[in-house]
């Protein structure tokens, strides 16, 4: 398993980037598992990642927070940068994103996993922030379809399974995961629940379906959301 953040935070943009690319205009109109936006919506999406990861960068990330001279929830601020891009054609918007990667990911990985970046938490490691930017593009890929092959479905799985127990650790300790051949035995207190590992990092995203896990157990594990 490679565990170079900034390669996988490239490939899963060049995923991305391929299947939009190869999107018919009927296409970009299609749901996606995030509720009220299409596939445009989750590009806009995209480049508030974008956004974010260079106001890091730049140690900008107070100013990030707000939107039109307000401070704005996680949500609400989401919203409200997609609804900003609408207008954009399909196109202008893809030349959007891109150019955001283009100049984005190659100063990332030119600063080393060893510096800090800022983030709303304060100063933290660049690698390990990478590995959270590469986790959310994987998590959004799989909202708007991108297909998964079997060359890369392997590496995939495992380092998303591994950063997501790595993630738990972090945000949530009193969480007890423990598995063996892809199922996990994860326990919060009384609560528990058997998983395979595909399970467990949709429920590190918020997508499991509602009622799937013992409810304080469901929202301890959320770490990639």
């Amino acid at each position: 398993m490679t565990t170079d953040a900034f390669d996988h935070f490239d490939h899963e943009a060049a995923r991305i980037d391929a299947f939009y690319t190869a999107l018919e205009p009927g296409g970009w109109n299609a749901p996606t598992r995030c509720a009220g936006w299409d596939r445009k919506d989750l590009l806009a999406h995209l480049c508030g990642i974008e956004d974010y990861a260079e106001a890091g960068l730049d140690g900008t990330v107070a100013e990030h927070a707000r939107h039109d001279g307000q401070e704005l929830g996680y949500e609400d601020l989401n919203e409200a940068r997609v609804t900003a891009l609408r207008p954009l054609s399909t196109g202008e918007l893809l030349a959007k994103w891109r150019a955001q990667v283009a100049r984005i990911h190659p100063e990332l990985r030119a600063r080393g996993g060893d510096a800090t970046i800022d983030t709303h938490a304060g100063p933290y490691p660049l690698g390990r922030q990478v590995f959270y930017f590469a986790s959310e593009l994987a998590v959004h890929a799989d909202d708007a379809g991108v297909p998964v092959t079997e060359d890369e479905r392997s590496d995939r799985d495992a380092w998303r399974v591994w950063f997501a127990l790595d993630a738990l650790q972090e945000v949530s300790p009193d969480v007890e995961a423990n598995g063996a051949d892809g199922v996990f035995t994860v326990r919060l207190g009384e609560e528990s629940a058997e998983l395979t590992a595909a399970d467990l990092v949709e429920a590190a995203a918020r997508r499991l379906p509602e009622g799937r896990l013992p409810e304080a157990l469901g929202r301890a594990l959320v770490v990639l959301a």
